[in-house]
């Protein structure tokens, strides 16, 4: 399980029990948490534990030219997410009568999110919005395809998992915690007026948002 863990997290993943439960376990383990962090540091990189030990991901401790392009490309890639995932959680939210925002063990039910959606014309309109949007860009225009299509680049990108291949039910994974972090802290890096590229003091505060 050493090498499943570490390499899942060298490439990015969050592991949380909903989308990893085995991993989770493992590192759940104060031992095997520590061979983990002892390995990672290697390669200057840390284990990083979010959500009240609910979700772990590795962060880089170290930035320089090796791994800065890599760095930036991430933090651009998840950055260019933000409004697509935002919109779409603010469409459930309404369309399910929701006051909390979507989180990690929340469950989506297609068939329930569909009805909902199609009884409002505001709703629908959101939707075909979304498909407008390049992370969920299609040429689809059924309500159904079109949610079943959103659905499923949440799905591809780690933000929901389906239990069962063959059902319409999707449970929300951490990541979708971890974006929360990220808008909290482009908020505030955006009220304190901090200028894109950031002063070496700046960086500590930054590293764990980069896996």
């Amino acid at each position: 399980m050493f090498k499943q863990v570490t390499e899942a997290l060298l490439r990015g993943q969050f592991i949380c029990p909903t989308a990893t439960p085995d991993a989770f376990d493992y590192l759940s383990h104060a031992d095997h948490f520590k061979k983990v962090t002892d390995f990672l540091a290697q390669l200057d990189r840390e284990l990083c534990v979010l959500e009240g030990d609910e979700i772990y991901y590795s962060a880089y401790t170290v930035v320089d030219d090796s791994n800065r392009g890599l760095i930036k490309d991430t933090f651009s890639e998840i950055r260019s997410q933000l409004r697509p995932v935002v919109e779409w959680m603010d469409m459930v939210m309404t369309a399910l009568g929701q006051d909390m925002p979507i989180r990690a063990r929340d469950e989506i039910r297609l068939q329930n999110l569909l009805n909902a959606i199609e009884q409002e014309p505001s709703l629908t309109e959101q939707m075909n919005r979304l498909t407008q949007l390049s992370f969920f860009k299609t040429t689809k225009t059924n309500i159904t395809d079109q949610l079943s299509w959103i659905l499923q680049q949440l799905e591809k990108h780690d933000y929901l998992v389906k239990p069962n291949p063959h059902g319409t039910l999707y449970i929300v994974t951490g990541k979708m915690n971890y974006l929360h972090q990220l808008i909290a802290f482009l908020n505030d890096a955006e009220a304190l007026g901090l200028d894109k590229q950031p002063a070496p003091d700046d960086q500590n505060q930054q590293q764990e948002l980069f896996t």
